[in-house]
């Protein structure tokens, strides 16, 4: 399935470990992200470490495998979290988290582009799912598309039109410019039945599950820095964590092994 697969492996593996140290220190100091990052932002920080810590152990877990075997279906995993990494530090880059950790976020972000280009350089992604839920797996990401352009748009407008940057614009540009239109266009090739909507189905649907639990915990510990707990923000973060995890599964299941 994949040939030579000792460089994505070994970029992956260099990612998690500085990522476990990264998150870690986070987790146990977390003034290291003081002053520059603002009260009403330190639960989605922490939350990020605590995710990031738990995404960092999966993939050095996955490393051993993935060199013994050629499991399509692991690969796919694992190309799921390092997205997961490549955006979340991604975010701390380019909005210039400055702290004492800021070359090592250099660094995670860079291993993980190049650790999925190498995978892609080296992948024969001849994935076969069968009995694959394509259709709901579509009709999920074209609902997480109609969400988060709405409710972006809804802050970028009013933003352009008082020209003030507003918090996190980062975040903005990677969804508007990257994320969005890769699941407009996997949910386009899955609802045709068509080779890279399977092929990105499992990538995605991790990422989505692990971004959206990142939120979720972000939102369930704010009361720790004064902030208001908005029942209805965890019911809509539960469902947007709940319905990619769940579908991770039959997914799993039917990509060969």
């Amino acid at each position: 399935m994949i040939a030579h697969p000792k460089l994505p492996l070994t970029l992956s593996g260099l990612a998690a470990l500085l990522t476990l140290g990264a998150a870690l220190t986070g987790i146990i100091q977390p003034s290291i992200y003081q002053p520059m990052t603002p009260d009403n932002l330190m639960p989605g920080t922490l939350s990020q470490d605590i995710i990031s810590l738990a995404v960092s152990l999966a993939l050095l877990a996955c490393l051993r495998p993935l060199a013994r075997s050629t499991s399509l279906r692991l690969w796919l995993i694992w190309l799921g979290l390092m997205g997961y990494l490549a955006y979340a530090y991604g975010i701390y880059v380019f909005e210039t988290v400055i702290n004492p950790l800021y070359l090592i976020y250099i660094a995670i972000f860079s291993l993980s582009i190049w650790a999925v280009i190498s995978f892609f350089a080296r992948a024969d992604l001849a994935v076969n799912a069968p009995d694959a839920p394509r259709r709901i797996t579509a009709a999920l990401f074209a609902l997480l598309v109609a969400m988060f352009l709405m409710l972006w748009l809804s802050i970028l407008i009013p933003a352009m039109q008082n020209q003030s940057a507003p918090v996190g614009a980062t975040i903005f540009a990677f969804d508007l410019a990257l994320i969005l239109p890769l699941l407009s266009f996997a949910a386009l090739m899955l609802w045709r039945g068509q080779h890279w909507g399977d092929v990105l189905a499992l990538p995605l649907l991790v990422k989505a599950a692990t971004l959206g639990l990142s939120v979720l915990i972000g939102t369930l510990i704010g009361p720790l820095w004064g902030l208001p707990l908005a029942i209805d923000e965890v019911g809509i973060y539960a469902v947007l964590t709940l319905l990619p995890a769940a579908l991770i599964i039959p997914w799993y299941r039917n990509v060969n092994a």
